[in-house]
């Protein structure tokens, strides 16, 4: 079993990455020709954490907001003449508990989102050492309920490399139909983290500009 040791190092808290009442934003494009939900943790979108160092309210720990692996999937959507709506969700309250209550409440607007694409971004959050059962039996189900409205569903395995979950993910994504986008890899590479850029080491483990534009890239191959 293989563990990434930056899985074990990161230190950014699960809990409190936005605060509840801002966990779900909108980024509305007029007349979109597609509507994309982020399903996802501080990757995909953490609030300000001066305790951190972290002064950004996007994918930690890129440059800028147009950084984050979203922007930048988005902006290769316009490239191609495709305007893009998206709904932003950080579940790392979901991750942490795996309430599925939280489905239907707090997180009650994403589902309402009714995208074209689902993009599940989650896992690293979850304790996978001590509830990988659980957490994979949950994880199923938000896909499930997530593609009863029809979206495209695009899963991708973690970041910090955790192979028993990351093969759950891949073996998951082949059953159901799902697109599936590996970068499992990216979290063994310095380059593709913000190591240098944040005295906080769990910061720093973070995908920095260059890990966000792959993970972006991967994903958008896996949409194609």
């Amino acid at each position: 079993m293989k563990i990434c040791k930056d899985l074990i190092r990161n230190d950014v808290p699960a809990a409190g990455q936005t605060e509840d009442s801002d966990c779900i934003s909108f980024e509305s494009a007029e007349d979109a020709d597609i509507k994309i939900l982020f399903l996802g943790n501080s990757i995909t979108r953490h609030g300000k954490a001066e305790n951190l160092g972290w002064h950004g309210d996007w994918g930690m720990a890129a440059s800028a907001k147009d950084n984050d692996y979203v922007h930048k999937l988005i902006s290769k959507f316009y490239r191609k003449g495709i305007k893009v709506s998206c709904c932003i969700a950080n579940l790392s309250d979901w991750e942490r508990t795996r309430d599925m209550n939280l489905l239907s409440s707090k997180y009650l607007a994403a589902l309402r989102f009714n995208a074209d694409y689902v993009i599940v971004r989650l896992g690293e959050n979850a304790c996978l050492d001590k509830y990988l059962s659980e957490f994979e039996l949950c994880y199923g189900e938000l896909t499930d309920l997530f593609s009863k409205s029809g979206a495209k569903i695009v899963l991708t395995d973690l970041f910090w490399e955790y192979e028993p979950f990351d093969n759950f993910v891949a073996e998951l994504a082949k059953a159901r139909g799902y697109a599936f986008a590996e970068i499992h890899d990216l979290g063994n590479d310095d380059e593709m983290k913000a190591v240098g850029k944040f005295s906080h080491n769990g910061v720093a483990a973070h995908p920095g500009d260059k890990g966000m534009n792959e993970i972006a890239e991967r994903i958008y191959r896996a949409i194609k």
